[in-house]
């Protein structure tokens, strides 16, 4: 049985591989923090809606009265964005701050614990429904 035609787990295993690429660059950004001109990379975020949109049947929401109150921070069905313009470096030209860094590593370390966690729940209700689990 391949469990990754289940949509669920095939969207949480997609955002694991992000995940894992995720760490390699915020290592490799640590592992350069002493280089000259080093500029920090990082991943452009997972889309969430984008992922579910592939992964399932298009489903839109409908509004059942025109006096529902919309939330501001939603526009088309979007939330917007806020750019971050912060930026420092040293006087090397390294733009690496390790504070910063530790904590994306230690963000994704979070999430990824979370996707194997939901990952396993969810493998743990296919075999319950299957007469197997336990």
């Amino acid at each position: 049985m391949n469990l990754s035609k289940i949509p669920l787990l095939g969207m949480v295993t997609k955002h694991m591989d992000w995940l894992n690429q995720r760490q390699k660059i915020i290592s490799q950004n640590i592992a350069n923090s002493d280089t000259p001109d080093y500029i920090p990379h990082d991943l452009v975020p997972l889309d969430f809606a984008d992922l579910a949109r592939s992964q399932s049947k298009k489903l839109k929401m409908t509004v059942s009265s025109e006096k529902h109150i919309e939330d501001p921070n939603i526009k088309n069905g979007q939330y917007r964005g806020k750019k971050d313009k912060s930026f420092t470096s040293e006087p090397s030209g390294n733009a690496v701050i390790l504070e910063e860094q530790m904590m994306l590593q230690s963000q994704t370390q979070v999430d990824y614990e979370l996707m194997t966690r939901l990952y396993k729940k969810h493998v743990g209700m296919v075999k319950t429904a299957l007469g197997r689990g336990n």
